[in-house]
Order: C-alpha cells, then structure tokens, then sequence
C-alpha cells in the first residue's frame, strides 16, 4: 500500500479487482490512480489473506467471483474500474497438451456479468495471449483408432510411463472424463463473442500484447491486455520506455536482479528431493544463457 492510512473512501465511484490475487494488480492500480481498491475479490483463502496485509483499506470478499451478486457487492454505487485477471492456466501455451478445463477458460464471462449489472466506466482485462486463439473444447482422439481420449490415467508396466487411457469400442465417455482440447476449426470464435458482448452493451474495446518490460517492468513475459471505456472517451495506450535493444530515446529493459534481495540465504534448486523435470532444466540453461 502506498500509505498506512486508512482513509475514508471519498472517490464518486467504486475500484474492483476480481481475481486479486495478492495485490499485484491492486499495488499498480493504486500507483496509478493514487487511490487503493475498494472491492477485492478472489477464492483462494491464502491470496486473500496477504491481498489483506497488502491493501487493508479493501474490502475482501473470498469466494467464488460467480457466488458474488455485483450489486449487492457494490451496494448499488458506480463502478469507475473493473478489473480482471482470470486464470490463464487453461489458455496458456505453456500447459502444452494437456487436457483443459471448460471452467477455468469460461472465467471471463464474469467480466460481461459486472459489465450489465454495474456498467464500470473502464474494464481492463489481464491474460495471455493465447486467450485471442480461445475456442470450444472438443474431445481429444486417439489418431489410430479415432476413439474418444479419456482423463483416465494408465502406466505401462515395463516403461513405468503414465498415459491417458482410449476409450473402448463403442464406449460412452461423459464429457466431466474426456480429455479435452481446443478446437482446432474453431480458434479465435469464443474470443470474437467476448468482444462482441462487450460492444454490444455499449463499450469500445481495444486490446494489445504487451512485453511487461518495454515498459518499465522488471520481467519479460509478454501478456494480453484489454481495455474496455463506456464514456466516449478515448483509450490510450502507453509508449514503450524500454526495450530490449534500445534505440534512441528508449531505456535498456531492467533486470529482476534489481528486485532480488541478495542477503537472503536460499535454497538450490540443484539439491531438491525430487529432481527438476528436463524440460525446466532446459529453460533453467536457457536463462543463464540468456
């Protein structure tokens, strides 16, 4: 929190972080705007609780973001910003192959909830970029048989490798067990309908993938930004400060080592328990290279 105070909420209209977190998004919006969130939301009880320590002048609400009614939350009082950071997981190119989760990717729908019940003057929306690619979930087949593929888990006894078993000829496999994928033919159309849905209650929508340090910040990854206003005022994106190779006028990006506190004794990751899987090892070698 910028300052221990715990001043009045004076503002005319309301800031609410769904998927807080905690308090990443909050820290920025308040560093920005020079106000703190009044309304915190998220289902994890940990994130809550340091989110809490972060920002006691929120108000926090720990449950599920569908559980909450957004006019009972607000208490009928304008929204100036939602903002929203649904879980990326089951959208990010990073899960790879594995099967996704139709709840975790409908996640953002909430966003077009809040916008018809409290209409927020601004929304932004934090995700990868993948999320631009988001469409149906259709069941994973087996390429030899054309069966259903299911979420059962299976070891081959002389490899000890794990797999997931196909299903039986004829065999009936509810969706809750397929393994399920993005549709292929179908890339992009779940992410039209959500822009859509956004304009057609009155929104101008923009959205832009951004390198986080091209802008200051200490980490490269790169996201997805949405910018949704009802005002009829313009949206306007910042100018790169940074880069990674810096022209004139631009900085050099920054190194998280500015963020480390080097006098903290750690552990290495060299020594643990289990050891690392050769995919991390091989980004680990990739980061020191870098």
């Amino acid at each position: 929190m910028l300052t221990p105070q715990l001043i009045l909420s004076l503002g005319a209209t309301l800031i609410v972080d769904l998927f807080a977190g905690g308090g990443g998004a909050s820290t920025g919006i308040e560093q920005a705007l020079g106000r703190h969130v009044d309304i915190a939301i998220n289902h994890d009880a940990d994130a809550i609780a340091m989110h809490e320590v972060n920002h006691p002048q929120t108000r926090h609400l720990c449950t599920d973001v569908w559980d909450v009614c957004p006019l009972e939350a607000t208490g009928g009082r304008p929204v100036g910003l939602l903002h929203a950071s649904p879980d990326c997981t089951d959208h990010s190119q990073a899960k790879g192959g594995q099967p996704r989760k139709q709840a975790i990717r409908s996640l953002a729908w909430v966003v077009h909830r809040w916008a018809g019940k409290t209409r927020p003057t601004l929304i932004s929306v934090e995700n990868v970029p993948r999320q631009t690619s988001w469409a149906r979930l259709v069941a994973k087949r087996d390429k030899a048989t054309g069966r259903v593929v299911t979420l059962d888990e299976i070891v081959d006894p002389v490899t000890r490798r794990r797999s997931f078993r196909v299903a039986d000829p004829g065999e009936y496999v509810p969706r809750h067990r397929q393994y399920l994928v993005p549709d292929p033919r179908d890339s992009g159309s779940q992410w039209r309908r959500f822009v859509k849905g956004l304009e057609d209650m009155g929104y101008v929508v923009e959205w832009r993938t951004i390198c986080n340090a091209d802008l200051g910040a200490h980490s490269t990854r790169t996201r997805l930004y949405v910018l949704a206003r009802c005002d009829g005022q313009p949206i306007v994106w910042p100018a790169p400060t940074h880069a990674k190779k810096p022209t004139k006028g631009l900085q050099r990006h920054r190194p998280a080592s500015d963020c480390i506190d080097w006098s903290v004794p750690g552990r290495s990751i060299f020594d643990r328990p289990k050891p690392l899987a050769d995919a991390s090892l091989r980004r680990i070698a990739y980061g020191i290279d870098k």
